[in-house]
C-alpha cells in the first residue's frame, strides 16, 4: 500500500472530493483524519472507512476559526503522533454578478478558501519541521487562473491560493515538506451543483463533469511525492480541455 504508516488530515472530508480522497488514502494504509463543520456528514464517512478497516478520525472544525483549526491539529497529534499529508480540500463558491456581490459572501469566501488554508497550514507545518517531512495538497481551481463571470469571490480566491501554495513552497523545501496544487477540474459535488445541473446543453461525449472518484488517482500521486522527486509549487491540473 502506498501510505502505509503516514498520517493524512482531509478538510471538506464529508462530502464530495473530501469524502473520495479519505476513502482512498484509508485503503493505502494511511490514518485519515477529516474535518468539516457537519457532524453527521463526518460520522457517515468515518463509518465508511472503519468498516473496510481503515483508521479514521473525525473533527468536527469550523475552518474560519483559528483555535477549532488547532485543536484539530492538535487531536491529530494526539490520536496519531505526527502529520504527514494536509489536504486543503475546503471551499465554497458565492455565485453572482461582482457589482451584486455583498462584504459577506467576500469576507465568507475569503475566510474558508483562502484564511481557513492560511490556519490550517501555520498550524500543521511546525509540526511537519520538527519531522523534518511534509506534504502539502491544496485544492485549487481553473478559475484561479482564468476568471469567469458570476464567481468573482471563487476566482480571487483561488487565484490567492496558488500563490500562497507556491510562496510556501519556497520557504519549506529545505525542511523536507513540500506543497502543490491541485486542479481537479468540473466535478459533480454540492459546491458545484449549480453549473452540472445545467450542464445539460452539452453532448453527452463530450460532458466534462467528472466523479469525485475520478480525482482519487491524482490526490494519491500528489500525496506520494516527497522533496526527492523535486516536485514542490507546482500546480497539477486534470482539468479537460472541453471544460465549460
Amino acid at each position: 500500500m502506498q501510505l502505509t504508516d503516514k498520517v493524512a488530515i482531509i478538510t471538506g472530508g464529508g462530502r464530495g472530493i473530501g469524502r473520495a480522497v479519505a476513502i482512498a488514502y484509508a485503503a493505502e494504509g494511511a490514518s485519515v483524519v477529516i474535518a468539516a463543520r457537519s457532524n453527521a456528514q463526518l460520522d457517515k464517512v468515518a463509518t465508511e472507512i472503519a468498516a473496510q478497516g481503515g483508521k479514521i478520525l473525525a473533527v468536527p472544525t469550523d475552518l474560519r476559526i483559528r483555535e477549532e483549526v488547532e485543536h484539530l491539529v492538535q487531536k491529530t497529534v494526539e490520536h496519531f503522533g505526527r502529520i504527514d499529508i494536509l489536504v486543503n480540500n475546503a471551499g465554497i463558491n458565492p455565485r453572482g454578478l461582482f457589482l451584486e456581490s455583498t462584504d459577506e459572501e467576500w469576507e465568507q469566501g475569503w475566510q474558508i478558501n483562502v484564511m481557513g488554508v492560511v490556519y490550517c497550514c501555520r498550524a500543521a507545518l511546525p509540526i511537519m519541521q520538527q519531522q523534518g517531512s511534509g506534504n502539502i495538497i491544496n485544492v485549487g481551481s481553473g478559475m484561479g487562473q482564468v476568471g469567469r463571470s458570476n464567481l468573482s469571490v471563487y476566482c480571487a480566491s483561488k487565484a490567492a491560493l496558488h500563490g500562497l501554495t507556491q510562496s510556501i513552497a519556497e520557504e519549506v523545501w529545505e525542511d523536507g515538506i513540500i506543497a502543490n496544487v491541485l486542479i481537479p477540474g468540473p466535478v459533480k459535488t454540492e459546491l458545484s451543483k449549480p453549473a452540472w445541473e445545467n450542464s445539460g446543453t452539452f453532448r453527452a461525449q463530450s460532458d466534462p463533469w467528472k466523479e469525485p472518484e475520478q480525482v482519487v488517482a491524482s490526490a494519491l500521486f500528489l500525496a506520494t511525492q516527497s522533496p526527492a522527486t523535486g516536485m514542490t509549487g507546482q500546480i497539477l491540473s486534470i482539468m479537460r480541455r472541453n471544460s465549460p
